[in-house]
């Protein structure tokens, strides 16, 4: 080895000062430590003199005994020549070597002496082993304070000792040899956890310091230049004791020795870790007013903050003292220490489990807080960790609790509105929405929001699974408990006549006029035009049903189509795809309750790159069997569901207002004057029994059109016009005599009947053409208002007029041997589709003006 010049080695020091004491206060420092080195010198000197004088007495009685022994051996060598010279000689008898001879007795003496030996050998040994292990723990508990370096020898020093004779095999043939070793392994186990515990309490003792100086773990201080190096001096040495431990890995697991307690996280940090452990237990742990199970953002947030005082200082400072070491291993250090933060996370999420599992509605809010903590460390912080979320969640008492406490809040919130007296009153007045936009009543609302509430909250969940779950036990059953209640109310209206419901919904009704009927037109349309409509207030309750559950069918299409559902739809079809051809993806709530970790992994990991839909052709180019419901949803069921239930109120409503206007059109079917010739109307062009019904029944379907969307009301009027067209056809037309004044006062009623029926559904983008109105009964017209004989006929100014007289047709079509066909051609040419040959010569014998008979003859 080449020696290095002193002149070079005084320089170098020079430098190494000049470089990093530049200050008096740190000259005054080195002072101050060498003249303790100077001392801790002093002291080892005095102890090395006595240990080598106890270890120069041991040597002392180890060397009498062994010279003893040398002597016995000489001794026992002298007899053995003896006896061997002597084996030649033919005059050496037995007898001097049989029991009780000379010979043997010096023979058991030496064996004895033998086993002395080597029993005082042994122990000479082992208390070699002892004092080595003594003087290592004495020389470590001396210089913790003093010199770090010698510590640092010493432990490593120590782990040789374990390494040696730790591990060491050392029994021997005697039982005392086995015990005696197996006091040793214990003695040496226990002296190097002893040694190691010391260092490393000192090492973090001064760490510790060394942070309160500089301000830990809140805002740090760097200004204080003596707080630094305190901290780099004992980092160092934490740095170290942590690599002298890394090496004696494989002799610590040989002899069963766990000084970490499992942990195998960067020493230093640790202890660094262990302060701010030490705030959030005092504020969040104890009995102080900081502590409370509903405030998990207290506790988060606290954290958060620690990191961003922190977080700088670690990213230059620490990591650049790792990055001055020599260890193979490098690491991260941000992302070490946040993930030491983590069980303080963990363990304070399970002190307030029995909180958690008291208050369910509490998790949501804990589950909402983890998810912005751990997103605030993922795209902050870079931290590449375990998710705490997870773990949290995957506790089943945890989550069963959220469950149930979503579900019965959601019910009992939704209970209470149900039962309060205008819980299917409109939220909105009629004109602050669009015609054919929804009318949200107060039970649908809410319906809605506890749906969309839900999924907010469970919107942080990172396993679909779980999210499936919580959607099946809290959302769904919120969308049932509102059809089964609009069901049974149906129901009960079902049961209840119409005449009893138009009785009471006057007097039930707020703000409902007077049902008085009046036969006088004129009293009856100012009624009409000043008051509400009486058939719009009887179906108040059938029109704020169908605007609920309307507005709940919206929001679902709406949910259906949004970003979070199609993806656990995606989900659930990948499920689908993977568990077989047949299965059936929306009969996943069936079996959601008994899902498995497999069915888990397939719902969590996603279908992959076919955006959330799987595909829909198998590797050989074939259409799968189950492509059917690759267009659904999630809430597809839940929506067809709550569109039956909305047909069957709609078929409902249609038929109270078929009802209600046949049973208002009673005395125009009993009129019995149509074959009078003097005037038959009002002076208004109508029937006087059907002027006070055309106001009623066009503010009604008025009113109608302001409350129901434009394709139900549509509907509606159609099944009216069908019902009043029948009506017209077979009570009216088909039941009276008529001359040609009583048709055409009959073509007028009809007139006005269909533009109340059109106008009340025409619109701008949407005109409905009068000519398509109460077909039937048009053609009624056209025959009841025909003119007798061609003389006699009027010129045609309208299409409900025949340009050909009865005597003209009529034989032709009401001829019995006529051909079937030929009376089809005539009618057609009359422009007659809608009635039958039957009904035709039903209304030509009503034509009290028109003789058949004479009529036929003159046809002949």
């Amino acid at each position: 080895m080449i020696e290095k010049d002193p002149g070079e080695a005084i320089e170098s020091v020079r430098q190494f000062l000049d470089g990093h004491f530049t200050t008096l206060e740190s000259l005054e420092l080195i002072d101050k430590l060498l003249h303790d080195e100077e001392e801790t010198n002093a002291l080892l000197g005095e102890e090395l003199k006595a240990s080598q004088s106890a270890t120069q007495a041991l040597y002392q009685e180890a060397g009498a005994i062994a010279e003893e022994v040398r002597e016995g051996s000489l001794r026992l060598i002298d007899i053995h020549s003896e006896i061997v010279g002597s084996s030649a000689d033919d005059e050496v008898s037995a007898w001097q070597f049989r029991e009780g001879t000379e010979i043997m007795s010096l023979i058991a003496v030496l064996a004895a002496e033998l086993q002395n030996y080597e029993r005082l050998n042994l122990s000479k040994y082992y208390v070699d082993i002892v004092v080595d292990v003594e003087q290592t723990s004495s020389q470590v508990k001396q210089d913790l304070a003093a010199n770090k370096q010698s510590v640092q020898s010493a432990c490593k020093h120590a782990f040789e000792i374990l390494s040696t004779h730790g591990t060491k095999d050392l029994s021997t043939n005697c039982a005392t040899g086995k015990q005696a070793e197996s006091h040793l392994g214990k003695y040496i186990r226990k002296s190097v956890k002893d040694i190691w515990e010391h260092v490393e309490a000192a090492a973090g003792d001064a760490l510790n310091r060394s942070l309160v100086k500089l301000g830990w773990p809140a805002k740090l201080d760097m200004s204080s230049i003596s707080a630094v190096v305190d901290f780099d001096a004992s980092f160092s040495m934490l740095m170290s004791l942590g690599r002298i431990l890394y090496d004696a890995e494989e002799t610590l697991d040989q002899c069963h020795i766990d000084l970490r307690k499992g942990r195998k996280s960067s020493l230093p940090l640790e202890y660094m870790a262990r302060a701010v452990d030490i705030r959030m237990r005092y504020h969040f742990e104890t009995a102080r007013e900081t502590n409370r199970a509903d405030k998990p953002e207290w506790w988060l947030s606290q954290l958060l903050t620690t990191l961003r005082n922190i977080v700088p200082f670690l990213e230059a400072h620490v990591q650049w003292l790792y990055d001055g070491t020599d260890f193979s291993k490098k690491l991260d250090v941000r992302n070490e220490f946040i993930g030491l933060l983590l069980p303080i996370v963990q363990r304070k999420l399970a002190y307030d489990r029995q909180e958690y599992l008291r208050m369910g509605m509490v998790i949501p809010s804990v589950v909402r807080e983890l998810a912005d903590f751990e997103h605030t460390l993922q795209q902050v912080y870079f931290f590449e960790g375990s998710s705490v979320l997870s773990e949290f969640l995957a506790d089943n008492a945890i989550f069963d609790a959220w469950v149930e406490a979503e579900r019965s809040t959601a019910i009992s919130s939704y209970m209470k509105t149900v039962a309060e007296p205008g819980a299917f009153d409109p939220v909105y007045q009629s004109d602050v929405l669009e015609p054919d936009d929804p009318k949200p009543t107060l039970i649908s609302e809410k319906v809605v929001l506890l749906i969309e509430d839900i999924a907010e909250r469970y919107s942080m969940v990172p396993s679909c699974m779980l999210q499936l779950q919580l959607l099946s036990t809290s959302q769904f059953p919120i969308v049932i408990a509102m059809v089964e209640d609009i069901e049974a109310e149906i129901d009960e209206f079902s049961r209840v006549s119409l005449a009893f419901i138009r009785s009471t919904a006057g007097m039930s009704s707020a703000g409902a006029s007077s049902t008085a009927a009046t036969t006088n037109a004129a009293a009856a349309t100012t009624t009409a035009a000043s008051a509400q409509s009486m058939l719009v207030s009887q179906l108040g309750c059938l029109i704020s049903w169908y605007q609920t559950v309307w507005h709940v069918e919206e929001a679902a299409r709406e949910w259906n189509n949004s970003a979070d559902y199609v993806d656990m739809w995606a989900a659930v079809c990948h499920r689908a795809r993977a568990i077989g051809q047949g299965a059936d993806p929306r009969d996943w709530r069936e079996d959601c309750d008994s899902w498995s970790s497999e069915d888990r992994r397939l719902l969590d990991e996603g279908p992959g790159s076919a955006a959330g839909i799987p595909n829909s052709f198998d590797d050989n180019g074939s259409e799968n069997e189950n492509d059917e419901w690759l267009d659904g949803g999630i809430w597809e069921r839940s929506i067809k569901t709550l569109g039956d239930l909305k047909q069957r109120i709609l078929e409902l409503v249609c038929k109270a207002i078929n009802k209600e206007t046949i049973d208002h059109m009673r005395s125009y079917r009993k009129k019995r004057n149509w074959e009078i010739t003097d005037t038959l109307d009002d002076g208004s062009g109508l029937s006087v029994e059907l002027s006070g019904v055309l106001p009623e029944l066009s503010l009604s379907l008025l009113s109608l059109s302001r409350v129901l969307p434009y394709s139900a009301f549509v509907r509606i009027t159609r099944s009216l016009s069908d019902e009043l067209d029948l009506f017209l056809v077979e009570r009216v037309a088909c039941a009276h005599s008529f001359n040609a004044q009583a048709g055409r006062q009959f073509c007028r009623d009809i007139d006005a009947l269909s533009r109340v029926l059109s106008l009340s559904v025409a619109r701008a983008e949407f005109k409905a053409p009068t000519k398509y109105s109460l077909p039937r009964a048009r053609e009624c017209c056209q025959i009841l208002s025909c003119a007798v004989d061609s003389a006699a006929s009027p010129p045609v100014s309208n299409e409900s007029r025949i340009s050909l007289s009865l005597e003209e047709w009529a034989p032709t079509v009401m001829d019995a041997a006529a051909d079937d066909r030929e009376t089809a051609l005539v009618l057609e040419k009359l422009g007659i589709r809608y009635l039958s040959v039957k009904q035709v010569r039903q209304l030509v014998n009503n034509r009290s003006d028109f003789d058949q008979s004479s009529a036929m003859s003159f046809s002949e």
